[in-house]
């Protein structure tokens, strides 16, 4: 089954358009990475500066396998820009519905 990598940041002020942009590079080292399934990026409304970065793994050995893979030179970019340090947690899907036709 499905295991979520969830990561809540903020962006430090004045650089949501920046964070965004590293976000969506780094989504795309992210992808191609053996074992992952999809990555989302979600922007709070509510907050333009707050970003919600979604990996789905196979596994959390997969999860950390890519991470050592990449290296932290893949995550200077987003951590140069970044308010403090991001939430992070895995996740297991409880209940996932489609949506009705």
């Amino acid at each position: 089954m499905t295991v979520l990598r969830h990561y809540r940041m903020q962006a430090a002020a004045g650089r949501g358009d920046e964070l965004k942009a590293v976000l969506t590079d780094l989504a795309g080292l992210v992808a191609p990475l053996a074992g992952c399934e999809k990555v989302e990026l979600f922007a709070d409304p509510a907050d333009p500066a707050t970003f919600i970065f979604v990996e789905h793994w196979a596994s959390v050995d997969d999860h950390k396998a890519a991470g050592a893979a990449l290296g932290k030179e893949a995550f200077a970019p987003v951590m140069a820009v970044l308010a403090g340090p991001p939430e992070g947690r895995y996740l297991d899907p409880v209940l996932v519905l489609p949506a009705p036709r």
